[in-house]
Order: structure tokens, then sequence, then C-alpha cells
């Protein structure tokens, strides 16, 4: 195809670029920075333009790194250009791209950290399993006598981010807040201890790894970042060091930087232009909105006209029709929230949409979401909450927590807010509350009059020491419960299992931090830590299972402002607009400090009421046909005042008032389709839905978490032992004995055995890992890759993996997998990943002549074949499982394998074996 006539094509299908995204994709300048507005049609840009470079200027996939906030926006473009590739360029195309990478900074920072720095054998902690960790081990800061040891941890973290965020220099700390940069040392120390990483750390650490060591970022040519108006500083440190050879394309819109608080500087996108000369650098601005009806897009531009700083061209409404904008006066806060419910269910009942087009956003769910909840409830009406307190106002969450806390006796409690910690239910209060939250799930009156005797017996059972870990115990209260009368099938009771699924997460986040170091079991101390844990941090902290989760639920929608950047719905309502809630009253609050304000800009973090407007535009921009802004002029019977934002200005000007006693006028909606975007499976998972598709379900989507044993992790360090023994044959040119010996020495972790066990483990895997070079001593010289990541294209999907080891001789490559035994994974599954490593490296030119796994408990090796008849086999094997999944089948397989699962106490399917 001629190039020229392949430029036409990249530009125009499936649908013509306007003329600023064209310009930006075919600019030739070093830096580019592209001002692209709400629903301007930012990934669509940023699609072409990687795949311009591919198809056009023939860049290799390795050269090319795009950055996105999210993972799902990264699975978005992603899904774009795979699709775009293989329209162009076939399937064959496609199985090159694995070398490209798409995703977010803190995960391409993880995996440099990994791949050249000697973090293989670390784990990340989310912020969630960060405060688990700072409540075990955060009591040596020297910090805040007078909190509580929660709060400590709390602010400790908060403030610690802000160092990382900000690029504090060290020194310039310890002169002016000694204590907190000698807490920052000691934890940042216990950290390593457990090799742990935590998310804000990530990026500290990489900036300051490829200031020394600026080569091993050197392949890339192209360094694509979206959402670039909310980077922090560290971020923008980091992104510089990885442009220093690569041309840098950047999108943005300023008018939605809403990270403040969490570090984000639009500065950074504003000295963008200015950072280099106008020879190197251009700037365009896509102002096209192909999202909103032009009622919406005229309220979101004359908000954004009263914003202050740098003004941006407004948006340019590409629809014709007007759909609709709307701002009603409520009585009560109770009025709003039954007015919205019933204008929902009459929506649906009209058929103009389904639930789970509709959103509502919230300035804090924590505030002004109850009602909503109460009336979802009246009127059955299905939904899904987020916000960090989502999961506790579900009554299924509710009654476990309640339970587990029960546990405890006098000193067991349960408080719906930590905020608010004179409002308990104590003592054996506890298990009358907890049974009467289970009635709200279950109604089957037999059962539930049989539950307090039940449950004595299993508390007597977990102060016993009957069970293992705090999984074995949850599974068995969930058993008691009748869990097993849920059916996955209904929509309803599908999230309250994915909700249990939820909490299960929380227990192990904090059983895991408290397990570390092979501690002692004392269910007595630990459940009592537990209780704390949970009231003072996880009620407030946990969200429900991500609605990306729960697959296609179809559900209202129920979020914070926050949340819902880069979504859009057909219908948004945006209420509780009044003095204090939106804006917020802590906009502004001073926060506790541990360091002098001055150092980091501390007005940015605290919030100000520029940030709030910015919170509305977002708000308002993700509505496509309806927005929906109310607010209420009393609350349990005293007046509130409307919030500044629609007492006067573009909201009242713009919005078609209406009242409570108005119906919402029915609008025609933009069809809503369920896009099929390009899932990425790792192999494990294709091999657990093999095993049993329910089992899938039950881990992979709703998060429910096997149990913690002391061995925990010793295949996984065995594998990085074996990886960092290939490096030392093959760099340092030690003997296979040798290098395995030095690898176990440096790298051996078990985080949950105790020093006599771990040593006696570590002494065990110095003996097999040396046994298995010795006996294989020639195939350790040949090692050509180890743990080698590979990704190509399956059906609507991608497959990635590691390849344990690679070895080439002159006849081609072997593809091998470790394992410990064949216990965990039969020699069966085990041959199903190597054929598919096998296929993918095929895709991509190698010649693979053998496959084979090796056994380190006895040092055998089972040879794989990996003839094409095989490979076409596992691809149409693999296939089949991945079109099980995203057509959400998820069968039951009760077999042998149930009685190794870790879920048979709560499989209603498992006594079917």
């Amino acid at each position: 195809m001629p190039q020229d006539k392949l430029q036409y094509r990249i530009l125009n299908e499936p649908f013509k670029l306007s003329s600023p995204q064209i310009e930006a994709v075919l600019s030739k300048k070093n830096r580019v920075r592209v001002v692209a507005g709400a629903g301007a049609g930012k990934t669509e840009t940023l699609t072409r333009k990687i795949v311009h470079l591919l198809m056009e200027k023939k860049a290799s996939p390795s050269s090319i790194v795009a950055f996105t906030f999210t993972e799902k926006a990264a699975q978005s473009m992603k899904s774009r250009v795979y699709d775009r590739i293989r329209y162009f360029g076939g399937d064959a195309v496609c199985a090159q791209l694995g070398d490209m990478y798409v995703g977010t900074i803190h995960a391409y920072c993880a995996r440099l950290l990994e791949d050249f720095f000697g973090y293989g054998g670390y784990s990340i902690l989310d912020e969630n399993q960060e405060m688990a960790y700072l409540h075990r081990f955060g009591w040596d800061l020297n910090i805040l006598s007078d909190k509580s040891h929660s709060q400590k941890c709390q602010i400790f973290r908060r403030n610690l981010n802000v160092v990382y965020a900000d690029m504090l220099p060290r020194h310039i700390l310890k002169e002016r807040a000694e204590d907190f940069a000698v807490a920052i040392q000691t934890y940042e120390q216990s950290l390593d201890d457990h090799r742990k990483l935590t998310f804000d750390r990530i990026i500290d650490i990489t900036v300051k790894e490829l200031e020394k060591h600026p080569e091993k970022t050197q392949h890339i040519r192209y360094l694509i970042v979206d959402e670039y108006q909310d980077i922090n500083r560290a971020q923008e440190r980091l992104i510089q060091l990885l442009s220093r050879n690569a041309q840098l394309f950047v999108v943005g819109d300023p008018r939605q930087t809403i990270y403040q608080w969490r570090g984000s500087d639009d500065r950074c996108f504003e000295n963008f232009v200015n950072e280099k000369n106008a020879s190197v650098t251009a700037g365009f601005t896509i102002a096209e909105n192909r999202r909103s009806a032009r009622a919406i897009v005229d309220t979101a531009n004359a908000f954004a006209h009263t914003f202050d700083g740098v003004q941006y061209d407004p948006m340019v409404s590409v629809r014709r029709d007007d759909g609709g904008a709307y701002l009603v006066e409520m009585r009560s806060n109770l009025d709003e929230a039954r007015w919205i419910a019933e204008q929902v269910q009459r929506y649906v009942d009209e058929g103009t949409c389904n639930y789970k087009d509709i959103g509502i956003l919230l300035r804090s769910v924590n505030t002004s979401g109850p009602v909503f909840i109460d009336e979802f409830r009246r009127l059955n009406i299905p939904y899904i909450v987020g916000g960090k307190v989502g999961l506790f106002r579900r009554p299924e969450a509710q009654a476990v927590g309640k339970l587990i806390a029960w546990i405890n006796g006098d000193k067991g409690f349960f408080q719906k807010s930590r905020w608010d910690f004179h409002n308990q239910i104590r003592g054996n209060e506890l298990l009358v509350s907890g049974i009467t939250d289970w009635c709200e799930i279950i109604d089957d009156e037999t059962l539930l009059k049989s539950l307090p005797g039940k449950l004595e017996n299993w508390r007597g059972n977990v102060l016993d020491g009957v069970f293992t870990n705090f999984t074995e115990m949850y599974y068995d209260l969930l058993s008691v419960l009748g869990y097993e009368r849920l059916d996955p099938d209904n929509v309803n009771d599908a999230v309250v299992m994915a909700n249990l699924g939820r909490f299960s997460t929380l227990l192990t986040d904090y059983e895991t931090a408290i397990m570390l170091d092979g501690k002692k079991r004392n269910w007595e101390k630990d459940l009592k830590g537990f209780c704390w844990f949970l009231n003072s941090f996880a009620n407030s902290a946990y969200e429900e299972q991500p609605g990306d989760d729960i697959r296609n639920v179809n559900a209202v929608q129920l979020m914070t402002i926050h949340q819902s950047k880069g979504l859009e719905w057909s219908v948004v309502f945006v209420p509780a607009v009044v003095e204090s809630r939106f804006p917020s009253n802590l906009m502004g609050r001073h926060g506790t400090w541990l360091m002098p304000g001055d150092l980091f800009g501390q007005a940015r973090y605290e919030g100000d009421l520029n940030s709030e407007r910015k919170l509305m535009y977002v708000a308002c921009t993700r509505a496509k046909d309806v927005l929906v802004v109310s607010y209420f002029t009393t609350m349990n019977g005293n007046a509130r005042s409307p919030g500044v934002f629609v007492i006067a200005g573009p909201l009242r000007d713009k919005l078609q008032h209406l009242s409570q006693a108005d119906l919402l006028p029915l609008h025609s909606l933009t069809p809503s389709h369920d896009s099929e975007e390009v899932v990425t499976y790792a192999t494990g998972e294709l091999i657990i839905y093999g095993r049993c598709p329910y089992m899938y379900r039950m881990n992979r989507m709703w998060g429910y978490e096997p149990g913690l044993k002391p061995r925990i992790g010793y295949g996984r360090t065995l594998h990085h032992c074996l990886r960092e023994a290939a490096d030392l044959i093959r760099e340092e040119k030690l003997d296979p004995i040798t290098g395995v010996a030095e690898a176990v020495k440096t790298h051996f972790y078990l985080p949950f055995a105790g020093r006599g066990q771990r040593a006696g483990m570590k002494d065990a895997a110095r003996e097999k890992l040396i046994n298995f070079a010795v006996t294989h001593e020639a195939d350790m010289y040949h090692i050509r890759e180890v743990e080698s990541r590979i990704e190509f294209p399956l059906q609507n999907a991608t497959v990635v993996g590691k390849v344990d080891v690679i070895l080439h001789d002159r006849e081609g490559i072997e593809v091998r997998d470790y394992k410990t035994s064949d216990r965990v994974v039969s020699r069966d599954e085990a041959a199903f990943q190597v054929r598919l490593y096998a296929q993918g490296l095929s895709m991509l030119g190698e010649e693979v002549k053998r496959g084979s796994i090796a056994y380190l408990d006895d040092a055998s090796v089972a040879d794989v074949s990996v003839c094409p008849e095989d490979l076409a086999s596992v691809v149409a094997m693999a296939e089949q499982r991945v079109t099980g999944i995203q057509n959400h089948e998820f069968p039951a397989q009760p077999g042998e394998n149930c009685k190794n699962c870790d879920y048979h106490t709560i499989c209603k399917f498992s006594n079917m074996t």
C-alpha cells in the first residue's frame, strides 16, 4: 500500500479526525502538547498517533511507551491500537505489539525496578495494604505523641507521599523536620527488610536509579503521556528522564485537574511549552466535544470561564441535538433522593435506558450517599457504590464485620464511620445487629432462628484455635450464614457475593501484615487488632468490588466525582450541591503536617474554591445526553443554603429549572454499546478457568483469597533465585553451583516463615537448586533469557506471561517452565502453559524446537511436544476459555480438584463430587 494512501486511511478510518487531531498526529516536533477538552476524542488521538508511528514510521514496538492514568484507560487504548493494527496489517503485525508498553506510570516503574535494579523479589503494597503494614510496623515512628496510633499512621503516610510527589530533598528535610526525616528513614528500612514497595516510593526509587543509569531506557524513542495535567513533580522528572532520547507527546486538560490533594501540579502542563524552544515544541488544541449534547457543552463552557488562571478555548459541540441540562430545587435531602430514584426507575421503565447508563456523582459518598442507598433499596433498584466507604454501606459487609468484631466479647465494637467514635455497637449487641443485617440478604426464617446457636459454636472454634488463618475462619462464617443459598447468576446476589469477596481481601490485607516474619498466631490479640483496624481505617477506606470486576452488572453507579474521571453515562445526576457539601467545607482546611508548609506548597494539598470548580466541571462533562444538578433547602428540619455554584452564575443561568413536583423530561439517549475491548489475560488465569470456571469467578473477579500459609512465596522465591543465578552465570561467568549458591544466599526470602523455619527452607532450597544445576549443567550455560515477558494476540484478547527460561542452541530455542512439583499445577496444565508460550514466540518469528517442564524437587525434566498440531490445539483451547470468560460463562466443574480448592467450604457445588 503506498505510504500516502496508508496515511490517509490511518487518519480517516474508521472515522475522519479533525484538523487539529491530524496536525497533532503528524507533528514531527520533539515535544508536542495537546490540550484536549472533555469528550474531545483524546484516546482516539493517542491511538492514531501510535498507529501512525507503527505503520508509517515503522517504529519498533519496543521503542514506544504510552502512559495512561488507569489500567482501564490502558485497556481501552490498547484495544483500539490492536484493532487498528489488525485492520491495517493483520494478525502477523499484531503479534509484534507485545514489546510495546501501554499502562500506568507505576506499573512501568515496577517493571524497570524488577528488570534492571534488583527489585524482582519485592512485592507492592497498595494504599490499604500499606495502612495495614503501618498498623503493624509503625509503632517506632517517633511522631505526634498526642494522636492515636491509627491517626499517626494515616498522617505519616500522607506526609510521606508529599515528600515523594514533590521530590523534597532529604538533607533539607533533615534540617527543618528532623523527627519526620528520621521516621522516614526508619520506615523505608522496614520496607526494605520485608522487601516491600509502595506506589509512591516506586517512582521515587526509579527516578534515582535512572539518574544514575540513563542507559537502561535508551531504547525508548517515543513517549506518550495521557492526562498530563494530573502528574506530580516526581512523575514530571521521570518523564524527562525517559524522554531524553525520545519524542514526547502529551495530552491533557487543565480544566480537569482534580488531584492536587494527591500532589498533581498543573504547572507541569502550563510550563511544558516553555520547556524547550519553539523549534522542538508544538502546541495543539482539540476543541471538539463528541460526547455531550449541546446544552451540556454550553453549560460546561460557561462554567469553565469562572476558573482562576489560564483560560482555554471553549469546547465546540459536534452533536446537533440539545439534550437536557437541568437544575432542580428540593425541599429536603430525603426528597432529593426520592425524586432522583423515581426518575431513574421511570427512565428504565420507559425503556429509555438501562440502570448502568445512569451515574449519580457525589462530592462525598460518605456524607451524601446513605439516603440514596436507602431509596434504591426501597424501590429495589440495583446499585453499585463507589467512594471509600462503599463496602460498608452494604449490609453484607456490615454483618460479617460485626460478627468478627463480636468474637472479642466486651472488647469488640463496630462503628459505621471512623469519624464517629461515640456511635458504637458493642459486645453482644454485635451479634444481634449482625444477624439483623444478614436478614436483608437471606430471607429464611428457619436459618435465621438457628444462627445464634451456630454462631456461638463458630466463635468458640475461633477462640479454641480450630482454624489456621483468617480466611478459614471467614469462610466457615459464610458457611454458617448460609452463603451457599446465594445465586451467582442473580444480579443482586452477584453483587453481594462480590462484596463478600472484597471483605475477604480486607482480611487478607490485614493478616498479611501481622503475620510477616513468621509471627506466631494469637487469636485473641490478632482479632483485637483487626477490630481496631476495621474501625479506625478500613470502614472508611474500602470500596465495593469495582463495577469493572463484577463485569457488566446492570446497576446504577453511585460514586464520587473523583472516581468518575474518564467515565461517561447517558444520564448524570449531581445532587447535594449545598453549602458545606459542594463546595466541600474541607477545602482550605489546614492538615496536620510534619514539615514546614513552605517546603511543598501546602495550599495546593489543602484545596481551594478553584479546585472545587474543576470538580464540578468534571461532573458535568461526564453526561452524554441528560445532566441534572440538584440541591435541597432543609435537612433534618434545619435550613440548608444552596452551594455557591447554584446560587448564581452559569449553572443557575444556563440550566433549565425544575421543581420537585416536575418530572424529568424524557429524552432520546445515544445508544450505549458494551465495548468489545481487548482484554489481557495471564496464562495462569486461563489455567484456573480451565480447572473450574466458577473458581475463576470467585478468585479473579470477586477477590476471594486463599488462606495464608508459611510456605506462601516458596515457588516465587525459587524462580527469582534461578533468575539471579542465570544472570550470574551469564554475566559474571560463575559456574552453575557457585551462581546458584550466591543467588540463594542473597535473594531467598519467605515473608511468612519464622527465622528458624526460613533458614531450614533456605538450606533445602539451596540443595535442591544446586542438585538441579549439577544434573542439568549443560542447560545452565545455554540459558538465553530468564523470566522473559511475552504478550501476543489471541482472538479478541491478548495473552501475557513470563517464560521461565528460554534455552538456545544451534537448532533453535527451547521453552522451559520451572515447577517445584506437580501438586499445585498438574503436568497437563504446565504443558498448556509451555505450549502457549511456544505459540507466542513462534508468532514473533522464533524457531521453537522443544518445550519442557523442569521439576525442581527431584531435578527431573519432562518433554513437552510443541509440534504445529499441538500448538494449534492449545490455541483452540485457549480461545475457548477466553470466549467463556468474555461471555460470562462460569459453570462449576465439581470433581477431583474440589478437595484442593481454597473455596470448597463456601462452594455450593463442592458437595456434588
